[in-house]
C-alpha cells in the first residue's frame, strides 16, 4: 500500500472515531492514539451501591474501668431502662404548657475486658438496620479498645444503630453502649466515617428511641437487634456520624459522667438525660405544628420531630460551654431555644416526601407525666 493510500485510510478510520458516540473504546490496536474516550467516572450519587469504612473506639468513664476487670461485673439489674424514664417525655397540651426546668446536660478473640484508661478491647460492635432489626456487619475492638469495618450500602442515604453489648466472664450482660448513624453519601469523603460508641452518644441513641414506638423494646441484653421501626430509622437518619460525634464530646462533660458508681447507675442517668432531651423535642414539635402531639398527623410529627432532634444535635455539637458558662447549667433548655422552627418545618416536608408509604404503626398513648427537676451538668 502506497503512503497516499494509508494516510487516506488513517483520516478516514480517525474521522469515524471521532465523530461517533463515545463508548469508552480506543484505538490502541490499530497504533493510533486517539482523545480519551472513557467515559467520566459515575458521581456518588449515580451509583446503586456504596462502601462505607466505619471506625471508632469504645470508650466508658475511666472511674468504672479501673475498679474491677469486665470479667467480675456483676450484670445489670436494669435491662429496660427506657420504659422507667418514659413518663418524663410527656408533655403538657400545648395551651397549657408549663415549664419544665432542665439542669446541664451538659482471628481468634480473646475475652472482652476493658482497660485502665477506659477504652474495652476485643468488644464485638453490631450495625444493626432499624428498618428490619437485623445486624448487617460486625467487628470486634482491637486491645486498644477502637474498630474499623468495611460493608456496602444500599442508596444515597440509610439509618444503622450500631451497639456493643458488654458480657462479664459468666456472659451476663454488664454493660451496654449505642450511637444513632444516619449515614448521607453527598461526596467521596462520605464513605469513610468515624463514630465513637461512648455514654454520650448512647444518650442520644435513646432519645431518638424515645420518640417512637420502639422505646418498649429496647431490652439492653440484645439492644437494638430485632426492633423493628420506620419511625427509628427516620429519625436516625437525621443524626450524621460528624454531629454525633461532636454532640457527644460535648454531652461527655456532663456530671453523670465524671465518676459513676456502677454501670446501673450510668445507663439510668444516661437514661433519664435522654428523658429530658426528648421531652424538649416534643415540645417544640408542638409548637411547630401549632397544636397538641396527639392532633399532629403522623407523617408531619415525624417529619417534624426528625428535623428538630436533628437541628438539637447539630447545635449540641457546636455549643461552647467556655464561652456561655451561664447556658452550661441548664444546656438542653438553651439549645431548644436555638432551635429555627421554620427552618424545621420546612425540613419537616422534605423528609415526609422521602417518607415510604407504608402506614406507621401506632404510637403508645403518652405516659403519665412525671416532670421533677431533673437534670445532669457540664463541668
Amino acid at each position: 500500500m502506497d503512503r497516499a493510500r494509508l494516510a487516506k485510510l488513517l483520516r478516514r478510520v480517525l474521522a469515524t472515531a471521532l465523530s461517533a458516540p463515545l463508548m469508552g473504546c480506543s484505538l490502541y490496536g490499530m497504533g493510533i492514539v486517539a482523545l480519551s474516550t472513557r467515559p467520566e467516572p459515575k458521581a456518588i450519587s449515580d451509583a446503586p451501591n456504596r462502601a462505607l469504612s466505619l471506625e471508632g473506639e469504645v470508650r466508658l468513664p475511666s472511674s468504672l474501668t479501673t475498679v474491677a476487670p469486665l470479667a467480675t461485673v456483676a450484670p445489670l439489674t436494669t435491662v429496660a431502662p427506657l420504659t422507667t424514664v418514659a413518663p418524663l417525655t410527656t408533655v403538657a397540651p400545648l395551651q397549657q404548657a408549663a415549664g419544665f426546668r432542665v439542669l446541664a446536660v451538659g482471628p481468634s478473640v480473646s475475652q472482652t475486658e476493658w482497660n485502665a484508661d477506659g477504652s474495652v478491647r476485643y468488644a464485638e460492635i453490631q450495625v444493626i438496620d432499624p428498618v428490619t432489626g437485623a445486624i448487617v456487619a460486625t467487628a470486634r475492638t482491637d486491645p486498644q479498645g477502637r474498630y474499623s469495618l468495611r460493608m456496602t450500602v444500599q442508596g444515597s442515604k440509610r439509618p444503622f444503630i450500631v451497639q456493643t453489648v458488654l458480657k462479664n466472664g459468666r456472659g451476663d450482660t454488664a454493660g451496654f453502649l449505642a450511637a444513632p448513624l444516619g449515614a448521607t453519601f453527598a461526596a467521596l469523603k462520605d464513605k469513610r466515617q468515624a463514630l465513637d460508641l461512648t455514654p454520650a452518644s448512647t444518650l442520644l441513641a435513646f432519645t431518638a428511641t424515645l420518640m417512637t414506638e420502639a422505646y418498649q423494646k429496647l431490652d439492653v441484653r440484645t439492644g437494638f437487634v430485632g426492633i423493628k421501626s420506620q419511625r427509628l430509622a427516620t429519625i436516625t437518619q437525621g443524626m450524621p456520624a460528624e454531629s454525633v460525634r461532636k454532640a457527644s464530646a460535648v454531652l461527655a462533660q456532663s456530671s453523670i459522667y465524671a465518676a459513676p458508681p456502677s454501670f446501673d447507675s450510668l445507663l439510668n442517668d444516661t437514661a433519664t438525660a435522654s428523658a429530658v432531651l426528648t421531652f424538649q423535642a416534643k415540645q417544640l414539635t408542638q409548637e411547630a405544628a401549632g397544636t397538641n402531639l396527639a392532633q399532629i398527623p403522623t407523617g408531619q410529627s415525624l417529619g417534624l420531630q426528625t428535623a428538630i432532634i436533628g437541628q438539637l444535635v447539630d447545635r449540641i455539637a457546636g455549643f461552647d460551654a467556655a464561652a456561655n458558662p451561664n447556658a452550661s447549667e441548664d444546656l438542653f433548655e438553651a439549645i431548644a431555644k436555638q432551635v429555627d422552627l421554620s427552618a424545621a418545618k420546612q425540613e419537616a416536608v422534605a423528609i415526609q416526601d422521602e417518607m415510604p408509604p407504608a402506614p406507621l404503626p401506632t404510637m403508645p398513648p403518652e405516659p403519665t407525666p412525671a416532670p421533677p427537676e431533673i437534670g445532669v451538668v457540664l463541668q
